[in-house]
């Protein structure tokens, strides 16, 4: 995973917050709640970015009325961001309305995408450009 991708800023709350640590903040202090998680407030003195939480807080609109299973381009972004580097590949074997290939594609991912309905494959094809290279090698006989 490359979580760096996906980092957030830390934001306005950490410059009154990290102001005035108590002492549970400079120690790894466990949850009340005994579910085993603990923090060291003190560990985010002087970050700039942040891991996000592990809820994603994405908006719910799309612009996209030609599928109807669409979602935000920020959510196949999210993903894209964390699992490849630019030049690798992304499947997307429900391809739809073409959302993911779209994304992989702006950011610079090479991108598969699979499904039965034609018509879904046309739509998408009218918004990625189709971009195909191989790498030729000459034909050597060995032995």
């Amino acid at each position: 995973m490359y979580q760096e991708a996906v980092m957030v800023p830390m934001g306005d709350w950490a410059k009154s917050r990290l102001k005035n640590l108590g002492e549970n903040d400079v120690i790894r202090f466990n949850s009340k709640v005994g579910s085993g998680f603990g923090k060291n407030i003190s560990n985010w003195i002087g970050r700039k970015m942040a891991y996000p939480s592990n809820v994603l807080h994405l908006a719910t609109e799309t612009s996209n009325r030609n599928h109807s299973a669409t979602f935000p381009k920020s959510l196949p972004e999210w993903f894209i961001k964390l699992f490849t580097k630019e030049f690798d590949w992304v499947l997307d074997p429900f391809l739809g309305a073409g959302t993911t290939s779209e994304i992989a594609h702006s950011l610079r991912r090479n991108s598969v995408g699979i499904d039965i309905i034609p018509e879904y494959i046309e739509t998408t094809k009218k918004k990625i450009p189709e971009i195909e290279m191989l790498v030729m090698e000459n034909i050597e006989k060995y032995g």
